[in-house]
């Protein structure tokens, strides 16, 4: 988002002074902003309904009474925007209402969010189940080795991050979902002991996964025991976690679609204990050191036209029990699979 500051001056000064009343106005983005304290019309459009600003502009080194996304977020209206420019916030972002955070989008070094010693990132824990807010283009970063739950911390109500950066704290996961519907798009997770933990205790939870790049954690994802609610994972790419790139032992529905899962330590998707409703199609499951995609316990559902190749142990492992329904499967060049020279040879080895 490109800073464009327009300002209505009359005899050089930057405040039009009428009747005693200040007013100034600046446009960002081409949206008009209006900075705290300043009176607006009756009727002007930019009023949100309710107590506060409907827009407000935070500059950590600009001349504006906003220097923190907090303050910002005291005074801003219900449903409205705050609109971060370039720089570093040294703070824990707490989010109880509805709202829309949106980073500077123009050339510069972006705006970086990194909280305390043991605190979170930022955490969405609202007052009422129906709260919305989206957090966009800003970086999440947590202290190494910090003691907080998460970086980002998602317990009850409607999210959205997208086009992010979220790096845990290599003690952690970087994001941990236990309720609410969750939608994460764009973004990319890295750093915790889980780049998403999913523990969504109500049934009717929902959390959508879609084109992230999750990598570098103990676990890409984990749809953990706790998690009752239903997930959907499409067009990621997992890959070089330290152990399994997709851990799904959730009660929910796991759905998983289109994702590149590759280059994990360990198998590239487990269907633990509880995965009961799987459907695992059209990914990628290659190169993983461990099995392609195994079910120790016997899983039921469907996989389907995925392409597993190139990995350390058997393409899939499966237990004795309840199998899932396997259909046009692209099977090749699983070293745990291999029988004979003949086949290492066209495998290349």
């Amino acid at each position: 988002m490109k800073r464009a500051l327009t300002i209505f001056a009359a005899c050089g000064a930057c405040v039009v002074a009428t009747a005693g009343i200040a007013s100034a106005q600046q446009s960002l983005g081409g949206f008009p902003i209006h900075e705290p304290g300043v009176r607006v019309a009756p009727g002007d459009s930019t009023t949100a309904k309710g107590k506060g600003q409907a827009q407000i502009v935070v500059d950590a080194y600009g001349s504006g009474p906003y220097k923190t996304i907090s303050m910002a977020l005291k005074d801003v209206a219900e449903g409205g925007v705050i609109y971060v420019m370039h720089g570093v916030y040294e703070e824990s972002i707490t989010l109880e209402k509805s709202v829309f955070i949106q980073g500077d989008r123009g050339p510069g070094p972006g705006v970086e969010i990194k909280p305390g010693i043991g605190q979170p990132c930022l955490n969405f824990s609202p007052k009422t189940a129906t709260a919305h807010a989206v957090v966009s283009n800003v970086s999440l970063a947590s202290r190494v080795r910090s003691t907080a739950s998460s970086c980002v911390d998602i317990q009850q109500g409607v999210f959205t991050l997208k086009e992010s950066n979220v790096y845990g704290s290599g003690t952690q996961p970087a994001i941990r979902i236990s309720g609410g519907t969750v939608m994460l798009e764009k973004n990319t997770i890295n750093g915790g002991t889980k780049g998403v933990l999913l523990q969504q205790s109500h049934s009717l939870a929902q959390t959508f996964v879609i084109d992230n790049e999750i990598a570098l954690n103990e676990i890409g994802v984990d749809i953990s025991d706790r998690s009752l609610g239903d997930v959907f994972l499409a067009g990621n790419r997992i890959s070089d976690n330290r152990s399994e790139g997709i851990r799904s032992f959730g009660h929910g529905g796991a759905t998983f679609i289109g994702n590149k899962i590759n280059n994990n330590d360990g198998a590239g998707i487990v269907l633990d204990r509880h995965a009961k409703l799987s459907l695992v199609r059209y990914n990628e499951i290659t190169q993983n050191l461990g099995d392609g995609l195994a079910a120790p316990f016997g899983s039921n559902g469907f996989i389907e036209h995925n392409k597993i190749m190139f990995n350390d142990g058997k393409a899939l492992a499966l237990a004795k029990g309840d199998k899932p329904e396997l259909y046009s499967n692209e099977i090749r060049c699983n070293k745990g699979d291999r029988r004979g020279k003949r086949k290492e040879k066209r495998c290349g080895k």
